[in-house]
């Protein structure tokens, strides 16, 4: 069985707690793959421009006295990503294979050192052929395993992270039914296989309905970037999901230009630093 559920606004595997005044998701019970047991999905729901005042301060700035305490639960101490594009249609290939290997080696993944993270690599992304434009979170599953049967993906490990990137036009269904750029902008999760853990991402194209919604920048390419690292930075603290909270959590959306380990600058989301006691980067 899995558990879909609401992180509070983007959604360590750091069980984490807050304790400042803000309200854990709940769960409801939705059926799983019989062969795999999956995690609870988190996602990064949809803003429709009213910001709820309950589940973020004024987009930058962290509820006043908030803080996280850390529990029990893994992390990826140095992630490896391995991005998957859905088809050859999938935009901002290029942007996104150049991301995943310098955000995780740059200055951004230092501020995790406080988690227990370290700096991570990146590989240039799987190009897939699915044409499938309606999607479920167990297809994907089903396609993930297919590539690591084929070996078109290399098996997962502890380190592995694979964020599956779609094209225009294709919805995805969470496990709890909700939808692709309607509810949600993108979520991760982890299922198991063959005693393995698989830690993936589900990122959809952020035009269309996720245009505005998933982000504020005037570039879509941006928004996908912002989107791409909180999903990033939430996985490799809470890979199993262990937290009511993650870190993005508590600064609501807020966007940063970093430079990268590449020295090229991209837009990336912010966390919460139990250490600076605010949303970083500043």
């Amino acid at each position: 069985m899995s558990n879909a559920r609401w992180s509070p606004v983007l959604p360590l595997s750091l069980a984490l707690v807050l304790s400042a005044c803000l309200a854990g998701s709940g769960s409801d019970a939705v059926g799983a793959d019989p062969e795999v047991a999956a995690a609870p999905v988190r996602m990064l729901p949809l803003r429709d421009g009213a910001v709820d005042a309950v589940r973020v301060a004024p987009v930058d700035e962290a509820v006043l006295g908030a803080s996280l305490t850390g529990a029990s639960g893994p992390v990826i101490a140095h992630v490896v990503v391995h991005p998957v594009y859905w088809n050859s249609t999938t935009q901002f290939q290029s942007n996104l294979n150049a991301f995943y290997q310098a955000i995780p080696n740059s200055t951004y993944f230092d501020l995790l050192a406080q988690y227990g993270v370290g700096r991570g690599t990146g590989v240039n992304g799987v190009v897939d052929n699915r044409t499938t434009v309606s999607v479920t979170d167990a297809a994907i599953h089903s396609e993930l395993n297919r590539m690591f049967s084929a070996g078109i993906l290399p098996l997962p490990n502890a380190s592995n992270y694979y964020p599956v990137h779609f094209p225009p036009g294709v919805t995805i269904t969470a496990p709890d039914g909700s939808r692709s750029c309607v509810q949600f902008c993108a979520y991760h999760s982890s299922y198991v296989v063959n005693g393995v853990n698989v830690f993936y991402g589900v990122i959809p194209d952020q035009g269309g309905g996720c245009a505005g919604g998933c982000g504020a920048n005037a570039q879509r390419v941006n928004n996908l970037d912002a989107v791409s690292s909180a999903e990033l930075v939430d996985t490799v603290t809470d890979p199993l999901h262990t937290s009511a909270t993650e870190i993005t959590d508590l600064c609501g959306g807020a966007q940063v230009s970093v430079v990268g380990g590449d020295s090229a600058t991209y837009v990336v989301a912010k966390f919460f630093s139990n250490a600076a006691g605010r949303c970083v980067p500043p």
